[in-house]
């Protein structure tokens, strides 16, 4: 017995093991307060969620408010299932009050949100719940937004269709119903006090600002003049009827009409052969006599024959042609187009194209001797150096009617233009001219509707009134995309419209979007758009300003003097076409950082949002996306079109999610 009651003490005072049991015990409580702050994560990371799921309920079911007798329980009902669809969970979120005030404008909800606990419910406490509220009121921030889109030829290419189950579409139909998604978030239906309006920029190559308002923002253009005749005589042929072996040889042309100075072209003379297809300037006339001047007959010509011998008087001396059109404003020396006439005939350039196109190329197809002739696909014209020049009339050099030539004769049609830049059409040397002398070409190439960069104040936001915009002398294979930008507007329907209709074609010049996108909403820019349209000004402090970029690859197109640059990377276009020449802001990239930068700075309050739309491994791209975005939460990679529709939404829910009063 006093063993057992020993053993009892032993066992009484033995500490061995307690530090475990108590760790055991203490464990679940350790664990669930580290575990808290998991949970709590969580809590925010959905309150979240759900605050902007309650927002764009709000925003969206505001207009039910406007009628004279406003629905709240169903009002109520069909916002609680536009926050259970946006939240993804029915039953997270549960609103719980409705407060409707038709003087104010006003839409309140208010909301219950409770999320199952993982860690902490190892204490007993099973949920966490928060409130939240929305409210949505008239008089809230007015918006202008600008979106800036590539339309670029990749934007053919296909990626995974949302919800399609392996289905592919097109990225332009991916990005036409995402455009038309964020145009329904972003304008709304109201538009009174506060107004939402919305800027679409399709870009590609350059930006098209239609025939309208191009005048005004790229410059006019020095138009060709039309032609009204082509010709090297006047009056009619005249009839030889003789031709004396003399010195100087007398031609014998009844009432010839010639006067003493005047040039005449004689040809088809029988016997006396040497004659034909020669100018002579006529001397010592009579009313049916001429001698021609130091032609001496007495030795080595033969005797005429017949009257078969014409003579036909020259407008010039050389008896070239002689184009007639009204103040053309061509000086002695320039160069011009000759194009559009009907009558002339047609010759092979190793004959004659050759002799008469100052700047010829090397290619085999037959060209109409005087003007363009696409008849490969590829826009080509001839080129002159213009002759002597008077108001209305200019000489083709190089066109004597010698040798038997027959220029044919002229019909109709046709116009004549200057080559420099702001003229219709642009005579520019290629890229090999310097490196590469065989591949080297002239090239005339005729303006578009789009615009590119400027060289003067070619890094902000300056009107055009002041430094006009970069002209564009596309190419047939890269041509200006035929979609006009959109200026701020409230239409909806015109905004839809556009969206619905985009093209995918071109290369990219991605700075191009950029800077239009600040320009739609810059107020220095001042475009020549209608009072609407016109973006409010800078003291005006209850405005969001904001700019949405989306592109798809690279940008790997710039412009010298409204050519595609010779610097101009792979998938910019034809290295026969780009002008030997380099832009002088830096190629496309280089300018797109420095646009952003110029954007932030002059107007902070300019909120930028990026998207990156399957840009693959272009770093490039997706740096200059970061990096232009206001900050990362406004960047957005996309690889699907779902993800593009998701981004979209995002921004289009952050914009009206600005305009909630609490």
């Amino acid at each position: 017995m006093s063993r057992f009651s020993s053993l009892l003490r032993r066992f009484g005072r033995d500490e061995s093991g307690v530090f475990a049991v108590l760790f055991g015990l203490m464990a679940v409580v350790l664990i669930a307060l580290g575990g808290a702050v998991v949970d709590y994560v969580s809590l925010e990371q959905t309150r979240s969620r759900s605050q902007m799921a309650l927002d764009a309920a709000a925003l969206a079911l505001h207009s039910r408010i406007l009628v004279t007798t406003p629905n709240k329980t169903q009002i109520q009902a069909d916002a609680q299932a536009l926050v259970d669809d946006r939240v993804g969970q029915v039953g997270l979120v549960k609103i719980d009050d409705t407060i409707i005030n038709t003087t104010e404008g006003s839409l309140y909800f208010t909301a219950q949100m409770t999320v199952n606990t993982t860690f902490v419910s190892m204490v007993g406490v099973k949920t966490l719940s928060a409130r939240i509220q929305s409210e949505v009121k008239r008089g809230s921030m007015d918006v202008e937004v600008a979106v800036a889109v590539d339309i670029t030829g990749s934007m053919n290419d296909t990626v995974p269709k949302a919800g399609s189950g392996g289905q592919t579409e097109t990225k332009i139909a991916a990005l036409e119903r995402s455009l038309g998604q964020l145009i329904d978030l972003v304008v709304k239906d109201d538009q009174t006090p506060s107004y939402s309006k919305m800027a679409i920029i399709p870009y590609s190559m350059g930006v098209n600002v239609g025939s309208t308002w191009a005048p005004s923002i790229r410059g006019a253009v020095t138009a060709p003049t039309p032609i009204t005749n082509i010709t090297w005589s006047t009056g009619t042929e005249k009839v030889i009827s003789g031709a004396s072996r003399t010195n100087p040889i007398t031609i014998s042309a009844t009432a010839h009409g010639f006067l003493d100075g005047n040039f005449v072209y004689i040809n088809n003379v029988s016997g006396m052969t040497e004659l034909n297809n020669k100018i002579y300037e006529v001397i010592n006339k009579t009313n049916d006599t001429f001698e021609l001047k130091s032609i001496n007959g007495t030795s080595g010509y033969s005797k005429h024959t017949g009257n078969t011998g014409r003579a036909t008087k020259c407008l010039v001396s050389t008896c070239e042609l002689v184009v007639a059109s009204v103040n053309h404003g061509l000086t002695t020396g320039a160069n011009a187009v000759v194009a559009g006439v009907n009558g002339m005939p047609t010759y092979s350039p190793n004959s004659n194209y050759d002799t008469y196109n100052q700047y010829p190329g090397t290619d085999s197809t037959s060209y109409n001797w005087i003007n363009n002739n696409p008849a490969d696909g590829e826009f080509r014209f001839l080129v002159w150096k213009v002759g002597a020049v008077a108001q209305n009339t200019f000489v083709l050099p190089g066109t004597p009617r010698t040798n038997g030539k027959d220029y044919g004769t002229y019909s109709s049609g046709g116009s004549a233009g200057c080559v420099i830049a702001g003229c219709e059409y642009y005579l520019y040397q290629n890229r090999y001219a310097s490196s590469n002398p065989v591949n080297a070409r002239w090239r005339v190439q005729s303006i578009s509707t789009c615009t590119t960069e400027r060289t003067t104040n070619g890094l902000n936001d300056s009107s055009p009134a002041t430094t006009l915009i970069g002209r564009n002398y596309p190419t047939t294979y890269n041509p200006c995309p035929n979609v006009v930008i959109q200026p701020l507007t409230t239409n909806k329907t015109v905004l839809h419209a556009l969206a619905s209709s985009l093209p995918a074609t071109g290369s990219t010049a991605g700075h191009l979007g950029i800077a239009w996108g600040w320009y739609m909403v810059s107020p220095n820019f001042n475009g020549p758009w209608p009072a609407a349209s016109q973006p409010a000004p800078k003291t005006e402090k209850n405005v969001l300003r904001a700019v949405v970029l989306m592109t798809d690859g690279a940008f790997n197109t710039s412009y010298c003097n409204g050519v595609i640059s010779q610097i101009s990377g792979s998938g910019s276009g034809d290295e026969n076409t780009k002008i030997n020449c380099d832009p002088v802001n830096g190629d496309a990239f280089a300018q797109a950082k420095k646009l952003c930068a110029a954007m932030k700075a002059a107007d902070p309050s300019i909120r930028v949002y990026t998207v990156a739309f399957d840009v693959g491994d272009i770093q490039a791209a997706k740096d200059i996306m970061a990096n232009c975005a206001t900050d990362s939460t406004y960047a957005f990679e996309a690889t699907t079109g779902a993800d593009l529709s998701a981004a979209f939404a995002k921004i289009g829910e952050n914009l009206s999610y600005l305009r909630v009063t609490k």
